[in-house]
């Protein structure tokens, strides 16, 4: 008897002993799928995030942490790529080797327990698909000074970027985009402006054009600006905002809010350019017959901004709350008005320049903002009224948290 339970007690530590030896095995994994940020720029400044999910043949999941925020060690796969070099979840990637690659980074994972578990991701860089020229903001080209245009490139992933063209330091090559001041072409993307000359036009040209794809390119022409530059403001009263409807009595369902009041079309404007009798300044006269402006200037010290724009539409009204539930019919709230329209954007103004053969070639250094006005706001739905309780007389509840019927629509756009 002693013996056969010494004899059990022998086993059952081999199998205590066995069972720390062997831990339960982790399910096999299936598949393993790479998911690259495909919608970022790492074929601009060559990092690429970047993650990878197993499936198991139980049908679990687990995915890599860091990009895709998962709990799947790192450790547990083996990436590569001829043209990369992994770091946690992201790919330091050689850009030149990518090009040399028919412009596609090729990465390779699998896992690291099963080697048949693997998979490839091919990615092209994306092509781009707009080119567009601008100067900074609040840049005044006048005669003599120097200038430093933008460059804005958007590709086909949706990425944009922009950057100055004279910046050593851009993510884009520099001979990817060729910068041209009227036909001449810049090589460090700072311009130098002539000085001013009575005889030479008075307007310049910039272009930019993307080299390995000349017809993705954009054109701009700019005025000069002179160092006397002016603006005339022709501004117009905008429209009446509509009013707010009132409350409608009881069981009765919201009025429509006002419309709000359109913007004044703006009248026409005459300009007229002229010599002074001894030809030493340029006249120059505005008047749309409400308002008049003028003025003399050097000729080398005039350019002129003329904003005749159309007065803003006014906003709609708030349409009227619908009426509470009546006492007899404790289910009969009015619904909340409809919001009022907004009133329409005045037409801007049509402008008439008059010049004679010694200011014909100032027109261009007159620019003119004579767009529409914008269109009012749609007025806000009035609320819905609120039902009663049994008997027309509410519970506490009800009283808290009055139940209410529909709000009304916004204004019609």
């Amino acid at each position: 008897m002693v013996s056969r339970i010494i004899l059990i007690l022998i086993c059952f530590i081999a199998l205590r002993a066995e069972a720390s030896v062997c831990p339960p095995l982790n399910p096999l994994p299936k598949s393993v799928r790479i998911f690259p940020d495909l919608a970022g720029y790492w074929f601009l400044d060559g990092k690429l995030a970047f993650g990878c999910e197993v499936t198991y043949v139980n049908g679990g999941k687990r995915r890599t942490p860091g990009y895709l925020n998962g709990n799947l060690p790192w450790r547990e796969l083996q990436c590569s790529s001829e043209q990369a070099t992994q770091h946690g979840d992201c790919w330091y990637v050689d850009l030149y080797k990518v090009r040399q690659n028919n412009n596609t980074l090729v990465i390779y994972a699998q896992h690291r327990d099963n080697a048949s578990t693997k998979t490839s991701f091919e990615i092209k860089i994306p092509p781009i698909q707009s080119v567009e020229v601008v100067l900074p903001e609040n840049t005044k080209p006048r005669y003599g000074k120097s200038i430093e245009p933008i460059v804005h490139l958007e590709w086909a992933n949706g990425v944009g970027y922009s950057y100055k063209a004279s910046n050593v330091r851009s993510l884009v090559p520099r001979d990817s985009v060729a910068l041209y001041y009227n036909n001449e072409r810049s090589y460090d993307g700072q311009i130098v402006l002539p000085e001013f000359s009575i005889s030479e036009r008075k307007t310049f040209s910039l272009s930019a054009l993307w080299v390995t794809k000349p017809w993705l390119n954009d054109v701009e022409v700019f005025p000069f600006q002179g160092s006397a530059h002016t603006t005339w403001k022709f501004k117009l009263p905008d429209g009446a905002d509509g009013r707010k409807q009132l409350s409608s009595p009881r069981g009765m369902d919201g009025v429509e809010g006002f419309h709000g009041m359109p913007g004044m079309d703006a009248p026409e404007v005459t300009l007229s350019l002229t010599m002074s009798p001894d030809g030493a300044r340029i006249v120059a006269e505005a008047n749309n017959g409400r308002i008049g402006y003028r003025k003399e200037f050097k000729p080398e010290e005039f350019s002129l901004e003329i904003i005749a724009r159309g007065g803003n539409g006014g906003d709609g009204g708030r349409g009227g709350d619908g009426g509470a539930a009546p006492f007899d019919d404790p289910e009969k709230a009015g619904i909340g008005g409809q919001g009022g329209r907004g009133g329409r954007g005045g037409i801007g103004a049509k402008l008439t320049i008059q010049s004679t053969p010694e200011t014909e070639s100032f027109i261009p250094c007159v620019v003119i903002d004579n767009s529409d006005g914008l269109p009012g706001k749609p007025g806000e739905g009035g609320r819905g009224g609120t039902f009663g309780g049994a008997y027309g007389m509410p519970t506490l509840f009800e009283m808290i948290f009055p139940s209410r019927n529909y709000d009304g629509e916004p204004g019609d756009e």
